[in-house]
């Protein structure tokens, strides 16, 4: 969180300072990121969502092993188009791609829905959601707000 700004007397110098410290907090972030601690957000997630599936989480360690971005799901088998979305994701495959696979154009009203369900495993992860995000439905979202899913479950209720 910034705390120099100009509406309380900040002055340029000061401003400046506490913007360059967000990248380089950032930055500290993404560089303390490993294996382990993205296999720890993996388990936490399994743990959350009660969804320990074999198949998603071989995919996921995979995806953690080379490391690329790797995700997981909030989803069960009784949702089957977005159970299936982190297979496609940890074996490389683009976000609006995999959601174009499971979603075809008759039903691409649900791809913003099924984005819901993309958990983020691990810093690459939560910069390709919130890109997506950005180009599929023109939304944005804070890093912190993508990484709350592998935190709390945070399945929303559907009426």
């Amino acid at each position: 969180m910034l705390t120099a700004h100009a509406d309380q007397g900040a002055t340029p110098a000061q401003m400046s300072e506490a913007y360059r410290a967000v990248p380089a907090r950032d930055a500290a972030a993404y560089l303390s990121e490993d294996a382990f601690s993205t296999k720890r957000h993996l388990e936490n997630c399994i743990a959350i969502y009660g969804n320990g599936y074999d198949d998603i989480r071989a995919s996921a360690i995979e995806a953690i092993a080379s490391g690329r971005a790797a995700f997981w799901t909030t989803s069960t088998y009784s949702a089957a188009r977005t159970v299936d979305l982190p297979l496609a994701l940890n074996r490389g495959v683009g976000i609006r791609e995999a959601l174009e696979q499971a979603f075809p154009a008759w039903c691409a009203d649900r791809r913003e829905a099924a984005m819901e369900t993309i958990v983020p495993l691990n810093t690459k992860a939560v910069n390709a959601l919130a890109l997506a995000y950005a180009q599929i439905s023109g939304s944005f979202f804070e890093d912190a707000e993508l990484e709350a899913r592998r935190m709390r479950d945070c399945r929303r209720a559907v009426a």
